[in-house]
Order: structure tokens, then C-alpha cells, then sequence
């Protein structure tokens, strides 16, 4: 089983390559229907329509995931995927901000398993040399 992450608008493209999708945002989008929902890794109202800060939100999310077992969270993602490679879903796009990349680094880093953004492939710089004119 591969972990992703992506966000509801990518669903077609995620069907088409045979990634279940878990819904990781407090409400489900009601143009998907029929995929579970882990609400003990989701944000809470307050955190995504309220007068919440940046600062506070990092804060109350640290705390939501400090509440969890890392171990379980994927046992869990194991049980509602039926072991096949599955996304963790919310509504932001790539590169906006997201708690959604802040679970992926804490499962990365509380079990090791490597969690990357479906369908984006990460630019590396070149690795340019200094030719010798010698």
C-alpha cells in the first residue's frame, strides 16, 4: 500500500490510476460520494471557518495529531483503503497551504513511511559542473 496525499479536485485522475481516496477535511465534498472519513485527523470547524490565525491553527493541529498514535492512523488508513494505494484528501490544491502535508511529514516521521503529493513531481536543480579549461 503507497500513502498520497492529494486534494478532491484531483478524484478523476486518482480513479484512474486505482488510488482509493480517504477524506482527511472535516466535511466531505458532495460531488464524491462513498469515501470514508478519518475525522480524529481532521481540523475542527473553528480551526477552518473561524477567527483562527495561522499561528493558533499550527497549534491546535500540533495538538489533534499529539492526541494520535502514528501507528494507528495508518493501521487505520490500512483497514478503510482494503490495503491498496490510497490519498489522503482535502480541498487545497498542491503547493497551497494544507494540514494535510503537516499529517504526511508527522506520519513520516513518527513511522518512516514515505508520503508524497500524487501526481507532482518534485523539481530538482541540475547538478552543474565547473568545466576545466585545462
Amino acid at each position: 500500500m503507497k500513502i498520497f496525499t492529494s486534494y478532491f479536485g484531483n478524484s478523476r485522475k486518482l480513479k484512474e490510476a486505482g488510488v482509493n481516496m480517504i477524506c482527511v477535511a472535516i466535511g466531505k465534498p458532495r460531488f464524491i460520494a462513498g469515501i470514508p472519513q478519518m475525522l480524529n485527523v481532521c481540523p475542527t470547524r473553528y480551526m477552518v471557518s473561524g477567527p483562527c490565525s495561522h499561528d493558533e491553527y499550527l497549534k491546535l493541529y500540533d495538538r489533534i495529531l499529539a492526541s494520535q498514535d502514528a501507528n494507528q492512523v495508518v493501521k487505520q488508513i490500512e483497514m478503510l483503503s482494503g490495503g491498496k494505494d490510497v490519498a489522503l484528501c482535502c480541498y487545497e490544491k498542491p503547493g497551497d497551504f494544507c494540514h494535510r502535508h503537516i499529517l504526511a511529514k508527522w506520519i513520516t516521521e513518527n513511522t518512516g513511511i514515505e508520503i508524497t503529493e500524487f501526481g507532482v513531481v518534485e523539481k530538482k536543480e541540475p547538478n552543474y559542473e565547473q568545466a576545466s579549461l585545462f
